[in-house]
């Protein structure tokens, strides 16, 4: 999730028209306490304090936390960690004061981070961050699209190597839609990774960006509050994203890209959607069906364990001007009602990057209290 890759994809949203229809925030960075809410104190005192100049002396600690390897330590790491965990919970607050329906954070998704060591290139969980904020209003599952298991949810459908959109989708659609008859959940978090699409150097799935756009107009189609964070996937996932957020809003995008600044790096053919591969589906329809039976069968005969009653923390106010003042895409309050239009989506810019005079920028504060105005430009 290099800032880089995040600033192509806000690009590409820009110049496909796209950010017209959001309300683009720039959130504050999370704080100490709002990381420690899931990490371990010292996991964080530790990702405040490395640099690359003081590593060499911590060598007993990056061990113990796991960084150096495929989690390496960088220049503003923990501004790092800061921001992208900010954009979630950010977009997780809003959805509980119900200023949108959709919240998107693109430069978040880093589900492998643990609660005391970072991995596979994951620092600070934002998932589980955002999923707490959003049980503070909200009974609420977490949904991913990446091919690898997960910290935050609890249960994974295995699929073998070369899994297409037919095959995907005879799986996703009918689980899911038993997972939300079951579950009944508030608030969903989806989380996008791009390394099921086809092409992925690392992946072994063969999805089209459309077939995964699909599973994001599926879920929108329950009409709850929704919160889309990026993941994994390690060549295209600004396409994904447009690809997403052409099914948000209902809106066919041209496949021949438009013209902007980062235009030469899809070439040679310059075009949104990446086709399929003729690799083989290895996984058989008579296996599929064995999951989809059981795992519905599974859901169908699940029993809420007993949990203990915790006080529940208080919630994140927002100050008197911006309850007021701010307006979002779609009048009202009401959830969304059909699949051809797309009400009250935020994306959260998380990444510092310059935004296209067209767009409507806000400033998020999860750090000030209620008493501190906000700055906002709203949409007209």
């Amino acid at each position: 999730m290099k800032p880089h890759r995040i600033r192509m994809t806000h690009a590409l949203l820009a110049h496909y028209g796209l950010l017209q229809h959001m309300q683009v925030l720039k959130p504050f960075p999370a704080r100490d306490r709002d990381l420690c809410r899931f990490h371990a104190d010292d996991y964080v005192t530790f990702l405040r304090s490395i640099t690359p100049e003081t590593q060499q002396d911590q060598l007993r600690q990056l061990k113990r936390f796991n960084v150096g390897e495929d989690c390496p330590v960088f220049d503003g790491l923990y501004n790092y960690c800061q921001t992208y965990a900010g954009g979630s919970v950010g977009g997780a607050v809003k959805l509980n004061h119900g200023l949108c329906d959709i919240a998107i954070n693109w430069a978040g998704g880093l589900h492998h981070a643990k609660k005391c060591e970072a991995s596979g290139f994951c620092y600070v969980n934002d998932i589980v961050l955002a999923i707490l904020e959003l049980l503070k209003q909200h009974e609420e599952m977490s949904v991913m699209l990446d091919m690898e298991k997960g910290n935050t949810t609890p249960f994974n459908v295995p699929l073998d190597d070369g899994i297409d959109d037919e095959t995907y989708q005879s799986l996703f659609k009918p689980i899911v839609g038993k997972v939300m008859e079951v579950f009944r959940p508030g608030a969903v978090v989806l989380q996008c990774g791009a390394d099921s699409l086809s092409g992925d150097r690392l992946g072994c799935f063969n999805l089209s960006i459309k077939g995964h756009a699909e599973c994001v107009r599926y879920m929108r189609s329950f009409n709850v509050p929704l919160l889309l964070v990026g993941g994994g996937g390690y060549t295209i996932l600004m396409l994904l994203v447009v690809g997403a957020m052409r099914s948000c809003f209902g809106i066919e995008v041209d496949d021949k890209m438009p013209q902007h600044e980062y235009y030469e790096y899809f070439g040679p053919d310059y075009n949104l959607h990446v086709a399929p591969s003729n690799m083989e589906n290895k996984n058989s329809r008579q296996l599929l069906e064995e999951i989809r039976v059981k795992l519905l069968d599974n859901l169908t005969n699940f029993t809420c364990p007993s949990a203990q009653f915790q006080e529940r923390p208080p919630d994140t106010e927002f100050p008197e001007d911006d309850q007021k003042g701010v307006v979002l895409h779609g009048e009202g309050t009401d959830r969304m009602a059909d699949d051809t239009s797309c009400a009250r989506v935020l994306d959260i810019g998380s990444m510092s990057i310059e935004e296209p005079v067209s767009a409507k920028v806000e400033q998020e504060s999860l750090n000030k209290s209620s008493d501190q105005p906000v700055p906002m430009y709203t949409k007209p």
